[in-house]
């Protein structure tokens, strides 16, 4: 499957709760998640633009491979997604990336409140996320089956967007922006000394 998404950073995310509530969107919850990403040291995912992740929302967890980016304005990209059994399966996940010469890079921990549109709009997922150390950001997003559906994709995006009144959309991961935080942190403030990072 290929992601189509946009990224918006929001100063009020009450304020597009509202705009989403207004246009029939409902709410499916709020989970917290936690978004552990790993790097070949040899390979620098980072350059390939490349990400391999294993997530836990809650009690659930996802071994996660993502592709390069393939446009230069949204972010649009294959995704495999698998679920891990539990809490020892995605052990065990760490285990076989550990083993196979994969390091932690950071872990990226968000609040996030997922919305489902109604009628045309059914098949748009909206997040609404409090990413720690970052921020507060909405992403609008719908997958698709076959490169042909991609612009269509990406044009409905766009046009949502102007409708919910989002602008100054990037396509910088949590990941980069976390990582670019802490390099402006000092060791000894209360966040604490950087992880290991990618280069």
């Amino acid at each position: 499957m290929i992601e189509v998404e946009l990224k918006f950073p929001v100063a009020s995310l009450e304020k597009i709760r509202s705009h989403l509530q207004s246009l029939g969107a409902s709410s499916e919850g709020v989970s917290i998640q936690a978004d552990e990403y790993f790097n070949d040291p040899k390979r620098n995912y980072a350059k390939l633009d490349i990400a391999v992740r294993i997530r836990q929302s809650d009690d659930e967890f996802w071994l996660t491979f993502k592709g390069p980016n393939l446009d230069p304005a949204a972010k649009i990209r294959k995704e495999i997604e698998m679920p891990l059994k539990d809490a020892l399966a995605a052990e065990q996940m760490r285990g076989v990336l550990a083993g196979m010469g994969l390091v932690s890079v950071a872990k990226v921990m968000k609040r996030r409140e997922e919305f489902v549109g109604c009628d045309d709009l059914s098949s748009v997922h909206f997040c609404l996320d409090e990413v720690t150390e970052v921020g507060g950001f909405v992403e609008l997003e719908l997958v698709v089956e076959s490169q042909e559906e991609v612009e269509p994709a990406k044009l409905k995006l766009i046009a949502l967007a102007d409708q919910l009144g989002l602008s100054g959309s990037t396509r910088t991961s949590y990941l980069e922006m976390l990582l670019k935080s802490r390099e402006s942190t000092p060791a000894d403030s209360p966040t604490g000394p950087r992880e290991n990072q990618q280069e």
